[in-house]
């Protein structure tokens, strides 16, 4: 099972964490993934504070460089990797 963990706190909220969750979704569900990642929210990861990107971890490795607009892609990338 591969986690993914989304910062649902204001900061990344306001700059689309919410919208990266229904991408991710939508994503696990075209790919057949539905068994295989799990999804969780989580509070502040620092990641907007460190100049990051949106707070997204994979197996508790942050993903960096991450917005509303690449996260579709990025997650798909990292994604297939880690169930490779």
């Amino acid at each position: 099972m591969v986690n993914v963990e989304i910062c649902i706190g204001s900061a990344c909220y306001v700059k689309g964490s919410s919208q990266v969750v229904n991408d991710l979704n939508a994503l696990i569900k075209e790919k057949g993934w539905e068994d295989k990642i799990a999804v969780k929210g989580s509070f502040c990861m620092k990641a907007c504070q460190n100049h990051i990107g949106l707070g997204i971890r994979i197996n508790g490795r942050q993903i960096e460089g991450v917005t509303a607009q690449n996260a579709r892609e990025i997650l798909d990338r990292e994604l297939s990797a880690a169930l490779a």
